[in-house]
């Protein structure tokens, strides 16, 4: 269990799945000029006429918090992306945390739920609802040693009419809620990219309110909808407008370079 979180810093969680996609992946040299990269195609990045998107599954489910019967992640794991870029001197990195909505649609129109190609046969909602970019789910304890269970799913949202498939009259979805990413003076030879689960939760409740409306359970309930109580602060974390699902690189605190 990691300790520290909730408004009193007195919550502990256990980390149960925790992925993410990457897309719109860039590099850009010391003047600012984006450099030409060729990305892998593999069981974890897939390649189309649509774009590009990588998964990043940096949890199992054999172990620990992760092998819960609750738990909904996978038994395989990807930290990396890999590709070739130009041979020049990398200064920068920008991405975006999602899949690209022309992937999505194409997709969804072409492909069953059972039959999409690695690594887009998971991470959905479902066909209607369309897809989640980033997935963390994690058990909480309070200092009384009453658990609970968090979900924090940030997707696109108002993506299609209701019992009809995503994207099939529209090529976006109303909110966007891809987050974006700028690292400065990246190195990919020496640094890595950090996901810091504390500043993504900062600010939010760890309180779920129960049916019977007296009483509150440890945890976090956030599916990308403006009407639950804890999407607006944890939305700021990764610099997402929770109204207009738009992203600002510049606020997203979530994502950060690691030496």
């Amino acid at each position: 269990m990691l300790g520290g979180f909730g408004p009193a810093e007195t919550d502990s969680i256990g980390v149960r799945d925790l992925r993410f996609y990457v897309s719109n992946l860039k590099f850009y040299d010391q003047a600012g000029e984006i450099l030409d990269v060729e990305l892998d195609s593999n069981e974890f990045q897939y390649n189309s006429d649509q774009g590009f998107v990588a998964l990043i599954d940096l949890t199992s489910n054999s172990s620990g918090s992760c092998a819960s019967e609750t738990a909904s992640g996978t038994e395989r794991t990807n930290t990396t992306i890999s590709g070739t870029v130009e041979d020049q001197v990398i200064a920068d990195v920008s991405f975006e945390v999602g899949l690209p909505q022309a992937i999505m649609k194409a997709v969804i129109a072409t492909q069953t739920e059972e039959d999409a190609p690695t690594p887009l046969n998971e991470m959905y909602w479902s066909w209607v609802s369309g897809y989640r970019h980033f997935v963390f789910d994690f058990a909480v304890m309070n200092t009384e040693g009453t658990f609970g269970e968090g979900y924090l799913h940030i997707g696109s949202r108002g993506c299609g009419a209701a019992g009809e498939k995503a994207l099939l009259e529209k090529d976006q979805c109303d909110l966007v809620n891809t987050p974006s990413v700028m690292l400065e003076d990246f190195d990919p030879d020496v640094d890595s990219v950090a996901v810091d689960v504390s500043a993504a939760l900062a600010s939010a409740r760890f309180a779920i309110d129960l049916p019977d409306g007296e009483q509150t359970a440890p945890g976090i309930n956030c599916h990308s909808s403006p009407t639950q109580a804890d999407c607006a602060a944890i939305f700021v974390n990764f610099g997402l407008d929770i109204t207009t699902g738009e992203a600002d690189m510049q606020a997203n605190t979530v994502f950060s370079k690691s030496e």
